[in-house]
C-alpha cells in the first residue's frame, strides 16, 4: 500500500529533507531565510502530518505501531492479522509505504522488480550505501539492511 507525501506541503518537505540531514533548526532557517522560531514551528506541524499519515497507515493496515521514527519517516509495527513485522517507511521519492516483513518466493513474484526500485529508491534517498553484496540479497533481507539503521532491525518472522 501506498500513500503520496500530500500530507507534506512542497516547503514542508523541503524542510524536513534538510532536518533528516541532521541540520539545526538554526541552520535551517539561515538556508531558507527564516528563524530559529519558525523552524521549530514548522518541526511540530511537520510531525504532527508525519505522524497522522503513520497512524492512518496503522489503522487502514490493522497494525499494532511498535516505534515511530518521525525525523527519518520510519514506523516499525507488527501485523496480528499476518503474525509478522511490519516497517512503513515516508520519503520524498516513494511516498508513504507499508512493507511486511515476510520471506516469499520473490524469485517468482511478479512483484520483485518494484520491490528492488523501491529499495533502491529508499536507500538512495536516505544515503545509505550498499554493497554489490547486499543488492543480491532478498528483498525482505535488503530491507531489513536498510531500514535496520533506524531501528536495530527488525526480526522477519
Amino acid at each position: 500500500m501506498s500513500f503520496s507525501t500530500a500530507y507534506l506541503t512542497i516547503r514542508e518537505i523541503g524542510i524536513w529533507d534538510l532536518r533528516r540531514q541532521k541540520k539545526t533548526q538554526a541552520e535551517i532557517g539561515r538556508i531558507l531565510g527564516f528563524t530559529r522560531q519558525a523552524s521549530n514551528r514548522a518541526f511540530d506541524v511537520i510531525d504532527t502530518k508525519i505522524d497522522r499519515a503513520f497512524q492512518e497507515a496503522a489503522v487502514s493496515n490493522n497494525l499494532e505501531v511498535r516505534n515511530i521514527n518521525l525525523v527519518d519517516g520510519i514506523m516499525e509495527a507488527y501485523s496480528p492479522v499476518h503474525k509478522m513485522p511490519v516497517l512503513v517507511s515516508m520519503s520524498r521519492v516513494n511516498g508513504l509505504r507499508v512493507w511486511y516483513m515476510h520471506e516469499g518466493d520473490c524469485g517468482s513474484c511478479s512483484e520483485e522488480k518494484g520491490c528492488r526500485k523501491f529499495l533502491e529508491a529508499e536507500a538512495s534517498e536516505r544515503s545509505i550505501e550498499l554493497t554489490k553484496e547486499d543488492w543480491d540479497l532478498p528483498p525482505t533481507q535488503l530491507a531489513l539492511k536498510i531500514f535496520s539503521k533506524y531501528f536495530g532491525g527488525s526480526k522477519v518472522a
